[in-house]
């Protein structure tokens, strides 16, 4: 029966070749479209589900409920994870996580790989895949990295990495590392990270392991078996008042109230399950679930109308076959074995849409350069039991769908109608009539929402960001220590050249360029008993002219005063609208009985350093001679783009001893979000410090 069955079905879909056509094609876009999407959405939703303890990891975060609003910090000083560990009974694992540098060496060749600085615990809480190496605590020696498989074959080819020696960056030096193990790439994961090295390899990690008031890191804590979060959070307390008693004192002060705890501020915990969505705690590093259901939404209202389509156009056909439902039912078939027979028509055509849509789910993602990273990401989402008893439940829910109900009417023909060759339809079918105005309806949301969308992309290329970016040429400096001499040679070796107008640098890209990466500096101070907080960034001479930006008041750092390297600052106006002084030219700022502050020089008009999708907040500029800026930017006059590129790139290569590989990009940026891979924020009113997330001395009393 089964064989007869497909042979009746096959029959119809060859005999009616333009119905089927239009369902198989309909129905192949609306697959392909779904599918796609139901991946990533699968995707999204597994991060981290490989590790094995994950029900017992936490990310810590700290919450300050200050009068106006509750603030919340997911950045911790250098001493609070191990004396987290040593004081809470509850917690069993603990790691840091410190963005290094991106730069790493190998047989001459310097290449632009991250590195993310953790402790020794990392690999006891977390359970990555290593597929070459150590298996157990690969990382149990100073001297250790651990790599991610692509940046082992980036660095090493088909050379074998272990016991290899590389150089590697670990946030102000270069230090050969030995690799000891390579864990599997293309996991969903928030904790993606090329290549792993231990934290205690900064510069001055011994004084630095004492630091209660800077914030530059991450920390996640792994609890012992049956301890809840909120027992080890009430277990942190008497830790925090022990060691930074200050914070209490001055939220008590501004006149904070407790939250429903009981707390002015306290450090809390926020499972791992739910790290990868919080956009509160982890601001844009975080996705958040409404754009997954957004995304979802999307794709079942295109697989509806596909759908809807396969429904009109099966009903519109079944009034030609009358007479075949009623010479079987003259032959003793029942309703069901004529809704089988129907519905097995229906499925054999979603199944063949189903299994071209896969294929070609396959052919674009592999056929696509620009979405490597996308291929490789879901690359082992299709072979997931998971993933594929949801493709299944789409294909059997899309031919009932589809399928079921022009069965379903078929199989209510009359006899005595259907073979007299009459079939009168009484009354008017309301379902029809309302899929047809449905399907319209969804297809004008569709098209309206991607005329929004483009408008929205349309505006983020073309929105004033308050700089030249067009003209502007960003280069990663993979060796920072050497970052001002590097571009004061570069500036001498451009002077002469007539496409290029002016060379600085800074600790913070424009935007997120090649490397992927950014930093936000916040810095609290107090200015006439008002508490208040900016941005900032460290940059080199002549900063504002590669920007394309003009003081409002006052000037820009200038090489012919030679004071300008001593506690010298130029603001936003925004900034200079919060001092609440008309002309804020030569005040001082964050003075205190035992420092006289930075004092005033220029404004400048505000200007988005970061995404459009962030809040544009007060800035400032600050001049320091011993920071270490991560990046290059030159000024180019915006003709002959291609000959001033080669230009930079022949003048680029002797002004670095270590043959720094250049990767230079016109800046067309903004146009996405940015993830913050080193958030340092700091409450305006918390202690005042210097943490080593901050390229400035030691000697600046406030600091991100």
């Amino acid at each position: 029966m089964l064989q007869n069955y497909l042979k009746l079905a096959w029959r119809q879909l060859t005999k009616n070749k333009l119905h089927s056509s239009i369902n198989i094609g309909g129905l192949i876009v609306g697959f392909t479209i779904g599918i796609a999407i139901l991946m990533v959405v699968y995707q999204q939703f597994s991060f981290d589900k490989f590790q094995v303890n994950r029900n017992r990891i936490y990310e810590t975060y700290q919450v300050f409920n200050h009068p106006a609003k509750t603030v919340i910090e997911n950045g911790f000083p250098m001493a609070q994870g191990p004396a987290y560990k040593a004081g809470a009974p509850g917690i069993e694992h603990m790691t840091r996580m410190l963005d290094g540098d991106n730069h790493i060496r190998y047989k001459g060749r310097d290449l632009s790989i991250p590195v993310m600085l953790v402790d020794a615990d990392y690999f006891s809480m977390f359970s990555f895949p290593i597929v070459e190496g150590r298996q157990t605590n690969p990382l149990q020696n100073l001297n250790s990295i651990v790599l991610r498989e692509d940046a082992a074959r980036e660095i090493f080819g088909n050379e074998d990495p272990i016991g290899k020696t590389i150089k590697a960056s670990t946030r102000d030096k270069m230090q050969d590392l030995v690799v000891t193990a390579v864990i599997k790439d293309g996991l969903a994961t928030s904790f993606n990270f090329p290549a792993l090295a231990r934290i205690e390899n900064i510069s001055g990690y011994s004084s630095s392991s004492k630091d209660w008031e800077g914030r530059g890191m991450s920390l996640y804590v792994e609890l012992k078996k049956g301890v809840t979060a909120r027992e080890a959070e009430k277990q942190l307390i008497p830790i925090d008042r022990q060691h930074v008693p200050g914070w209490y004192d001055n939220l008590e002060k501004e006149g904070a109230k407790p939250d429903k705890y009981g707390d002015l501020w306290a450090t809390r915990l926020l499972p791992l399950e739910d790290v990868h969505f919080s956009t509160e705690v982890n601001g844009h590093k975080a996705i958040g679930i409404g754009q997954i259901l957004i995304l979802l939404t999307v794709a079942v209202l295109i697989i509806l109308i596909a759908s809807f389509n396969f429904i009109n156009i099966s009903l519109a056909a079944a009034f030609t076959r009358s007479r075949e439902m009623g010479i079987r039912k003259c032959l003793g078939a029942v309703k069901w074995k004529l809704f089988l027979q129907l519905w097995g028509e229906s499925l054999l055509v979603c199944t063949i849409s189903f299994l071209a849509s896969l294929l070609l789910v396959n052919v674009l993602l592999n056929s696509i350069p620009s979405i490597e990273k996308i291929r490789i990401a879901l690359s082992g989402v299709i072979g997931q039991p998971g993933f594929l008893l949801l493709a299944l439940g789409l294909l059997l829910g899309v031919s009932l769908l589809a399928g079921g109900y022009p069965a379903l009417m078929m199989t209510r023909f009359r006899i005595v109608e259907t073979l007299k060759g009459r079939l009168n339809i009484k009354h008017k079918s309301p379902l029809r009539s309302s899929l047809i105005v449905f399907q319209f309806v969804i297809a004008c949301i569709m098209i309206s929402g991607t005329y929004i969308a483009w408008q929205q992309y349309r505006y983020l290329q073309n929105a004033d960001t308050g700089i030249d970016k067009d003209v502007i040429v960003s280069v990663p400096l993979h060796d920072p220590a050497k970052g001002r001499e590097t571009i004061e040679k570069l500036r001498v070796l451009l002077a002469s050249d007539p496409h290029v107008v002016s060379v600085t640098g800074s600790n913070i890209n424009l935007g997120r360029g090649s490397d992927h990466r950014t930093i936000k500096l916040g810095f609290g101070f107090t200015y006439k008993g008002r508490n208040l907080s900016t941005t900032a960034a460290d940059v080199d001479y002549d900063y504002l002219k590669t920007l394309g930006i003009h003081p409002t008041l006052g000037r820009d750092f200038d090489k012919t005063y030679s004071t300008d390297t001593a506690n010298k600052v130029v603001i936003s106006e925004s900034l200079a609208r919060q001092l609440g002084t008309g002309d804020p030219i030569g005040q001082y700022l964050g003075a205190d009985s035992s420092w006289s502050g930075w004092q005033v020089i220029g404004v400048f008009p505000d200007f988005h350093l970061y995404s459009l999708a962030e809040k544009q907040e007060p800035l400032m500029l600050l001049l320091d001679p011993h920071a270490t800026p991560s990046y290059c930017f030159i000024r180019t006059t915006g003709h002959n783009t291609l000959a001033t590129m080669s230009a930079i790139k022949k003048r680029w290569q002797p002004s670095s001893p270590a043959r720094i590989l250049m990767e230079a990009l016109l800046m067309i940026i903004y146009t996405t979000g940015i993830r913050k891979n080193a958030p340092c924020r700091y409450p305006s009113d918390s202690p005042r410090s210097s943490p080593s997330c901050c390229p400035v001395p030691a000697s600046w009393p406030w600091s991100c």
